[in-house]
């Protein structure tokens, strides 16, 4: 059983595989964000993998065309500390947030989710964002590629571009309605991930490996 169909095909070298996301806690309040906050949101672990200096990146060039938006950031790690710092260098209205058991409201009270991982076999994150209305931007990778349709629900950004990263934020800054029309596509795409959508796979599965001769 395998994440993604990377995986899966890098595993059906070897033996027979199949392709069973994660089952993903969604948004289920009925309550999305409405678009019109100047808040953009990540939300993960500080660390290395999640390359968050990467962001910080993105963010100076960001702020320098739209200096009355805000990224707060949501999350503890080894590199909280250097991220702290470099933020208080940069004047750029970035703030840390610890970790909070209402994600999803933070989600509904801002506008544009990001991420910025170096590697994601999946992403949790970004369906639960999705679920809430939010249109992502995110580097490519197995995971991310593997939720987001680019350019419905979010854009995927080649080569780890810092400049394009930045480019498709502003754009979603700049343009109230595309990011309702892709907040919109991610409440959808993002029940793939729902108990109702997953649990038939695993149940179809099962069922498969009881019928099997021994």
């Amino acid at each position: 059983m395998a994440l993604n169909k990377t995986d899966s095909d890098d595993w059906s070298r070897y033996l027979k595989s199949t392709i069973i996301p994660n089952m993903v806690h969604l948004n289920t309040s009925g309550l999305y964000s409405k678009h019109d906050s100047k808040r953009v949101i990540f939300a993960g672990r500080l660390c290395s993998q999640k390359a968050v200096f990467d962001l910080l990146k993105v963010w100076r060039l960001v702020n320098e065309r739209h200096p009355d938006w805000q990224l707060d950031l949501y999350g503890e790690g080894e590199d909280k500390d250097r991220l702290m710092m470099e933020i208080a260098e940069m004047n750029a209205n970035v703030q840390i947030y610890p970790p909070t058991d209402d994600i999803f409201k933070q989600f509904i009270d801002s506008s544009i989710f990001v991420l910025t991982s170096l590697y994601e076999p999946f992403g949790l994150v970004i369906p639960e964002a999705m679920s809430c209305g939010l249109p992502v931007v995110s580097f490519e990778g197995d995971g991310p590629c593997s939720i987001i349709s680019d350019g419905v629900d979010g854009f995927l950004i080649k080569d780890r571009s810092i400049e394009g990263f930045a480019d498709r934020v502003c754009q979603l800054i700049e343009d109230e309605d595309l990011r309702r029309r892709m907040g919109a596509a991610g409440v959808q795409s993002s029940q793939r991930y729902s108990a109702e959508n997953i649990m038939p796979m695993w149940k179809e599965l099962f069922d498969l490996l009881c019928s099997q001769e021994p």
